[in-house]
C-alpha cells in the first residue's frame, strides 16, 4: 500500500492535472478500520496515507502543506493514455431458446421468449459464429435463453461444428439448472464449458423463480440438482451461481446470502432487479438497503477471518482484483464493444437484455453489423461526458449498464443515478476488503479462488 518509489523516478513528465481536465477528480479518500487511504483516480494507485491527507481530500480541512503534498503526488504518479475505444466483438450470446420452462417474477425477457417465441436453428447459430468469429484467434460463445437446455440437441451440434470449423471458440452457458442431468454435466465438462446457474438463495429463490403454474417454485429442484452434481460442476472450467434480488426479497436477503456463501462453496454474483415498472422498481432507499446488506455480510466474514468464503462473493472479488492490479480503462459491461447477442431470427442486439428490442438492433447475419450504432456506443464508453468524466469510478465502470439506464431513464445513454449509487457502495466495500487482505492475507490477492 505504500507508494512505489520507482514510479516516481520514471514519471517526471506526467501532465499536470490542472491542464488535463479528463482526470477530475484526482483523488478519492477512504477511511476504514485498517487506516486511511487515497485512490489516485487516473492511475488506480492506492496509497496508505495520514488522516490529515485523507481529510484534505474530503474537504474537511484546508492545509497548505497537505495540498502541496497532493500536488506533488499528482505530478509524479503515472497516467493512462487517452482512452480510444474501438468495437471489436469477441463474444456473443446465442439465444438458443426464446422460451422457458419457468415463470420468474423478474424476467426481463417476458416469459423467457422476449415477445418472439422460437428455437434457434443450427444454421442461424453457425452463420453468426462464422461471421463474427472470422480470423479471430479467440472467440467466446454463450448459450443463452430463455432456457437454452430446451434446445440442447442443437447446442451439441453447434459445439461439434465449432470443434472442426472454428476451433478457437470457447463456450459457456447460462441456465436455470432444472434440466441438468448427469449426462449433460459430463458433456459440459468434456467440452470445457463455463456455467452460470441461476440460484437466488434459500427463500429468495422460492419467492421469485416460479414454475409455469406461477404458484409452485423451482427452489427445491434446483437445490437437488446442485447437490447431486456439485462435485462435477465444481471442476468445470468455471462455475458460478447467479442471484437476482427483487425489491420484495430485500427483507430476507441477508440471511439468504449468508446461507448460500456458507453452505455452497461456489462463486456467487448478485444483481438487483432493474425495471421501470411502478411499485417493484428499486428506489434510492432500496439501493442503500442492498448496500447495507452487502456491508453486514462482509462484516460477518471479515470478523471470522473467513476471507476465502468472502471472496466467493464475486461482486466484491472482481473489484478487489481490479484494485490490486491498478486497472484502468475498465468497463462494467462490454455490450456493443466486445460482446453482443443474437436472436433466434439471426438479428444482433446490444446484449441479451436488449434482445428483440428493435431500437437496439445492431444488424443481422444477413446484413452484417451496424457500424454507426456501434460507434455511438464506443463514444459513450469513452466516459468523456458528464457525469462519468468527473466520477471517481470512471476507470472501472465507463458508464455502467445501458439496459438499466434505459429501463430507468428511457435512454441507454442517460445514466441512472441508482446504478451509480450501488456501484459506489460496492466499490467502497471492495476497497475496504482490499486493505484488510493486504494486511492479513496478501497471498489471496494474486490467487484465484475457484
Amino acid at each position: 500500500m505504500t507508494l512505489d518509489r520507482s514510479i516516481i523516478s520514471q514519471s517526471q513528465t506526467a501532465p499536470s492535472p490542472a491542464t488535463d481536465p479528463r482526470f477530475a477528480p484526482e483523488w478519492k479518500a477512504f477511511s476504514f478500520e485498517t487506516g486511511h487511504f487515497l485512490l489516485h483516480v487516473p492511475s488506480s494507485h492506492v496509497l496508505d496515507v495520514s488522516a490529515e491527507l485523507a481529510a484534505q481530500v474530503r474537504g474537511e480541512t484546508s492545509d497548505p502543506v497537505a495540498a502541496a503534498e497532493l500536488t506533488r503526488l499528482s505530478a509524479v504518479l503515472p497516467r493512462p493514455p487517452v482512452r480510444t475505444i474501438v468495437p471489436d466483438i469477441r463474444a456473443i450470446s446465442l439465444n438458443m431458446a426464446q422460451g422457458c420452462n419457468l415463470r420468474c417474477t423478474y424476467c426481463f425477457a417476458g416469459e423467457g421468449d422476449y415477445g418472439t417465441k422460437g428455437m434457434m436453428s443450427f444454421a442461424t447459430a453457425t452463420a453468426a459464429i462464422k461471421l463474427l468469429a472470422a480470423d479471430k484467434p479467440n472467440f467466446h460463445v454463450v448459450f443463452f435463453g430463455g432456457e437454452p437446455m430446451l434446445n440442447f440437441a442443437v447446442i451439441e451440434q453447434v459445439v461439434a461444428w465449432c470443434e472442426t470449423e472454428q476451433p478457437s471458440v470457447t463456450f459457456s452457458m447460462t441456465t436455470n439448472g432444472t434440466l441438468l442431468t448427469a449426462d449433460k454435466v459430463a458433456w459440459l465438462r468434456t467440452k470445457k464449458f463455463a456455467l452460470n446457474l441461476s440460484y437466488d438463495g434459500k427463500g429468495v429463490h422460492a419467492k421469485q423463480r416460479l414454475n409455469k403454474d406461477k404458484v409452485s417454485n423451482s427452489e427445491a429442484l434446483v437445490e437437488r440438482k446442485i447437490a447431486a452434481f456439485g462435485d462435477q460442476l465444481a471442476v468445470l472450467r468455471e462455475f458460478r451461481l447467479r442471484a437476482t434480488v427483487t425489491k420484495e426479497a430485500l427483507p430476507i436477503l441477508e440471511a439468504s446470502l449468508v446461507e448460500t456463501l456458507t453452505t455452497k462453496n461456489y462463486k456467487l454474483f448478485v444483481s438487483h432487479h432493474a425495471t421501470s415498472e411502478r411499485g417493484v422498481e428499486f428506489s434510492s432507499d432500496d439501493v442503500d438497503f442492498l448496500g447495507q446488506v452487502f456491508k453486514r455480510v462482509i462484516d460477518r466474514f471479515l470478523a471470522s477471518s473467513d476471507y476465502l468464503r468472502l471472496l466467493k462473493l464475486e461482486n466484491i472479488q472482481q473489484a478487489v482484483r481490479q484494485i490490486h492490479r491498478g486497472k484502468t480503462g475498465g468497463m462494467t459491461c462490454g455490450a456493443g464493444i466486445n460482446y453482443l447477442t443474437v436472436s433466434v431470427g439471426g438479428s444482433f442486439y446490444l446484449c441479451h437484455r436488449f434482445n428483440e428490442d428493435e431500437g437496439e438492433r445492431l444488424g443481422s447475419i444477413d446484413g452484417g453489423l451496424d457500424e454507426e450504432k456501434l460507434a455511438e456506443v464506443a463514444t459513450f464508453r469513452s466516459a468523456k461526458q458528464a457525469p462519468c468524466n468527473t466520477c471517481w469510478m470512471r476507470e472501472w465502470c465507463a458508464g455502467g449498464c445501458m439496459h438499466e439506464h434505459k429501463s430507468a431513464q428511457g435512454d441507454k445513454f442517460a445514466i441512472d443515478p441508482r446504478f451509480c449509487q450501488l456501484q459506489n457502495l460496492e466499490l467502497e466495500q471492495a476497497m475496504r476488503v482490499y486493505t484488510v487482505l493486504l494486511e492479513k492475507a496478501p497471498h489471496l490477492l494474486t490467487s484465484h479462488a475457484k
